[in-house]
């Protein structure tokens, strides 16, 4: 179906967001309205400023193309190349604003984005579109995983099934009401540290990482693609380094965000060997967004998880008492950080789906 007046072309992204010249902010207030009809609420809305920071990941090809009708933007596409030497995906993702869609212009925009992960040699494609909870009883679909489920008539589901995805993973979104939660984040301090015993203890830093632990938050960001639950996904290895280290806290800064960790060291060794992150937004009201969180395999089973996240939540009382929420992802079937983060709280508010699609080569 064609759209009179549709118009698809790349989005300049800006070096900073006084350069822009309304584009992008529009781009990102479009994004941000598909998303909150399918979570049913802002809280996972960036502000542009923030969002911006991701386009400037140099270890990471990120590109935007916006559908406009008549000048206006009604909807995107984000396609993501990991730069890492031998990378075999490519991320492409399509949103349409629910007033715009069945019209054809997301089909529009992933033929684009399908060509564009083809031509610079990536044939693994993957995407991860947040999906409305749907009515209960309607027919649901379920990834091979066994856990979790999505409706099937919910919107991104069908154009995903439409174009040929397959979908590999459910992770649900959880929220935490920091201030009715307080009673339960003391309780996991108590539990985590009586875990973790006399081996390990617990350091938390707001901003960027200090020097000493450089080196050890670059083991811990490269062990995510390896150590947490990844499905049947095809998995391209990240190359951390304390440089990206430092680079990735001071892209957080630049985009007005208060970045705060929480780690475990093994006194022993005197290494980190779990951490937990936290970016908190410009507007300190809105919820803070969870980064990463991992213990590494070899030092599980003292509780670690649960001693970081509840150092943490101290953490954002200590240095953002204004901020009163925090949203976080984990997958369905990571059933001790859901246990780590139920224990603290939080409570399911939606869910993002985890697709996959083979080109041919």
């Amino acid at each position: 179906m064609s759209v009179p007046g549709l118009d698809i072309r790349p989005l300049r992204i800006p070096a900073t967001m006084a350069e822009d010249d309304g584009s992008f902010a529009e781009m990102v207030a479009v994004r941000n309205e598909t998303e909150a009809a399918a979570l049913g609420s802002y809280d996972l809305a960036p502000d542009p400023a923030g969002l911006l920071i991701e386009y400037h990941d140099r270890w990471f090809d990120r590109r935007i193309w916006v559908a406009r009708v008549d000048g206006r933007i009604v909807g995107r596409l984000f396609v993501e190349l990991p730069l890492e030497e031998g990378a075999r995906i490519a991320v492409v993702e399509v949103e349409v604003h629910p007033d715009w869609r069945r019209r054809g212009i997301g089909t529009a925009l992933a033929e684009i984005g399908e060509a564009a992960a083809a031509d610079a040699g990536r044939f693994t494609l993957q995407a991860w579109p947040v999906h409305s909870p749907g009515a209960s009883g309607g027919r649901r679909l379920t990834p091979p995983t066994g856990f979790g489920t999505l409706p099937a008539d919910d919107a991104g589901v069908a154009f995903q099934l439409r174009r040929g995805w397959s979908l590999e993973q459910i992770y649900r979104i959880s929220r935490v009401d920091l201030r009715e939660s307080a009673a339960r984040t003391e309780d996991g301090l108590r539990r985590g540290r009586e875990g973790a015993g006399d081996a390990y203890d617990v350091v938390t830093w707001p901003g960027a990482t200090p020097e000493e632990w450089q080196d050890d938050l670059a083991l811990l960001y490269s062990r995510m693609l390896t150590d947490a639950p990844m499905a049947a996904l095809t998995v391209d290895p990240e190359e951390w380094t304390a440089e990206r280290v430092r680079d990735t806290d001071a892209r957080a800064e630049q985009g007005g965000y208060l970045l705060l960790t929480a780690a475990a060291r093994h006194r022993a060794t005197g290494r980190l060997v779990a951490f937990t992150n936290l970016y908190l937004p410009a507007d300190r009201t809105r919820p803070g967004d969870q980064g990463d969180t991992l213990v590494l395999k070899e030092h599980r089973g003292h509780r670690l998880g649960l001693l970081v996240k509840a150092a943490l939540h101290r953490a954002v009382a200590e240095h953002s008492p204004e901020t009163t929420a925090i949203c976080t992802f984990n997958a369905e079937e990571n059933r001790y950080m859901l246990d780590v983060n139920e224990a603290l709280g939080f409570v399911p508010i939606g869910y993002q789906g985890v697709w996959q699609k083979q080109l041919q080569a």
